[in-house]
């Protein structure tokens, strides 16, 4: 396997407390967390003091190094900091959105994590099926002054108020913030974004989020003057490691806001002058749709926009930038590995996810597991310490992930200059009459017609060839394409095997709350059409 770049000194790694310490006094006044949905932020100063009153709450409800709190139903400001409370104690933070996983498979997944503690906003709804896993008390949000309450130390609810503070000035001191946790200690339990079936629940120690976010400072070219932004939920690994550790590894100041909005966006980039924002494919697509009319300077202050999570069409990254004017650094992670490749601002190429990150040791290989040459298409196997240690099992036992390479299922290739092209996961590779099509070929074909807005291609039964590909499409607005110019299209930038076999304008395209295409939900949508549409069902030859 390729090795991976070692930056020539790494500083050594430091618990997350003791870096807060260091911000606190180097730059007090200077803001830390932004809420920019309420336009009110926190200096460090004003964070290290909620982080370690957060932290006394905590003991006094129990909670202890290395058992498990599951943060829940939290707005992104305020995981944040209860987040940071946990670490200052050396426990294990479990984030969870229960509107993502259901409420049904919470108490699966609560029952396999088995927390000492679970935290829940003061305004979520009582749900029972908390309460029967470990006790649970109540966070009164620090960006809504109207809701906190004075809280004490037999209280079931936690608050970063100064009557707070004050109640807690006879408890016994805190944890050495510097060495209350090793960097091998285990640092949270996350679940992943899996379109189908129970998430699975991945185990990281602190080792994962140092070199993850070394990883994304040299991604980024991060500097503890940036000022990011973040709308996506904390629950996501790809958040925690792209804009949560940078932000206290540099002592730079985060922006967060609770989710996405396309009539604030420019907003929070001219107040808050954002240099870094995360972003999706959903997200760019939903700029690119509705372009927003602000002036050529607006975006002045942003030097780079990010894409993760799913891939990115290299038709709608060219719309994009030509559109704003933004650059877009296309970046490859996932939840076992974090980051694996990334564009860098000075060294990107469109189509591709970039080249390998520093802290991983990546290698493309086929089939026999021999690596690839330039330009020949296998699968990403990726190994080094950054690797999350494993999946939490039902019974609480841990199925390692580290330790041996990990083989993603992911179809790639990689060019001359080291740049990764992405093709498609072994599980979407269509195999028609022995001939495997990468969906995504398909997908950039028909984005580049000027009637579609989005598309997604997956494979489906057929009796001649074992598998045929079919198109879902959504129109441009305004426009009404016809589903035989949409194949004649494809005839013409396609080979022959690859053509689709039927192309089908819907309205909208089935996603997970993450932007990623739910394909079996296509699936079951194209069953319901072939079963009113037999005369669909019957091969086409050509």
């Amino acid at each position: 396997m390729s090795s991976a770049r070692h930056p020539v000194a790494d500083p050594s790694w430091r618990t997350a407390s003791a870096l807060l310490e260091q911000h606190r006094r180097e730059t007090p006044d200077k803001p830390a967390i932004v809420d920019v949905d309420r336009e009110t932020s926190m200096t460090f100063e004003q964070l290290a003091q909620a982080v370690d009153t957060i932290a006394r709450q905590l003991l006094r409800h129990g909670l202890t190094k290395g058992e498990r709190v599951v943060l829940a139903d939290c707005d992104a400001p305020d995981k944040l900091l209860l987040w940071l409370g946990a670490w200052r104690i050396g426990a294990i933070v479990c984030p969870l959105d229960i509107p993502f996983v259901g409420s049904e498979t919470v108490r699966k997944l609560l029952g396999t994590v088995q927390p000492k503690l679970i935290v829940l906003s003061a305004e979520a709804s009582v749900r029972a099926a908390l309460h029967a896993h470990a006790p649970v008390v109540r966070f009164a949000s620090w960006t809504a002054p109207a809701h906190r309450v004075t809280a004490n130390a037999a209280a079931d609810l936690i608050s970063v108020d100064a009557d707070t503070r004050d109640a807690l000035r006879d408890t016994p001191p805190l944890p050495d913030a510097a060495t209350i946790s090793d960097i091998g200690d285990i640092a949270s339990m996350c679940c992943t974004s899996g379109t189908t079936g129970i998430p699975k629940i991945i185990v990281y120690d602190h080792a994962c989020y140092w070199l993850n976010g070394l990883d994304s400072i040299d991604l980024l070219g991060l500097t503890r003057e940036d000022r990011m932004l973040e709308y996506r939920s904390f629950d996501w690994y790809s958040a925690q490691i792209l804009s949560f550790i940078p932000f206290l590894q540099l002592g730079s100041t985060l922006c967060v806001a609770r989710r996405f909005s396309r009539s604030r966006f420019s907003d929070w980039i001219q107040a808050q002058r954002v240099t870094v924002c995360a972003g999706v494919p959903t997200v760019l697509n939903m700029l690119i749709e509705a372009p927003l009319d602000v002036p050529a300077d607006t975006f002045a202050s942003l030097r780079a926009m990010t894409c993760s999570t799913a891939p990115l069409s290299p038709v709608q990254w060219r719309r994009f930038e030509k559109l704003y004017g933004i650059r877009i650094l296309n970046l490859y992670g996932s939840s076992e590995a974090g980051w694996m490749c990334g564009n860098r601002l000075q060294r990107r190429r469109i189509g591709t996810v970039g080249y390998p990150a520093a802290h991983v040791v990546f290698d493309i290989v086929d089939s026999e597991g021999v690596p690839c040459g330039p330009d020949a298409e296998g699968q990403v196997v990726v190994d080094g310490a950054k690797l999350a240690l494993g999946v939490l099992q039902r019974a609480g036992t841990l199925l390692p992930i580290r330790g041996k390479p990990l083989f993603t299922r992911d179809i790639a290739a990689r060019d001359t200059d080291g740049f990764v092209r992405m093709a498609a996961r072994m599980d979407d590779l269509v195999i028609r009459g022995g001939v495997k099509i990468a969906p995504q070929e398909i997908e950039d074909v028909l984005r580049a017609h000027p009637q579609v807005q989005d598309v997604a291609a997956l494979g489906v039964p057929d009796p001649l060839y074992g598998q045929e590909t079919v198109c879902f499409v959504v129109a441009q607005p305004g426009t009404a394409p016809d589903r035989q110019a949409l194949r004649a299209h494809c005839r013409t930038h396609l080979p022959r095997e690859k053509m689709p076999k039927e192309v089908y304008v819907v309205a909208a395209l089935p996603r997970s709350a993450r932007g990623k295409v739910l394909r079996d939900a296509l699936r079951q949508q194209w069953w319901q059409i072939v079963n009113s549409r037999p005369d669909l069902s019957e091969p086409e030859c050509e």
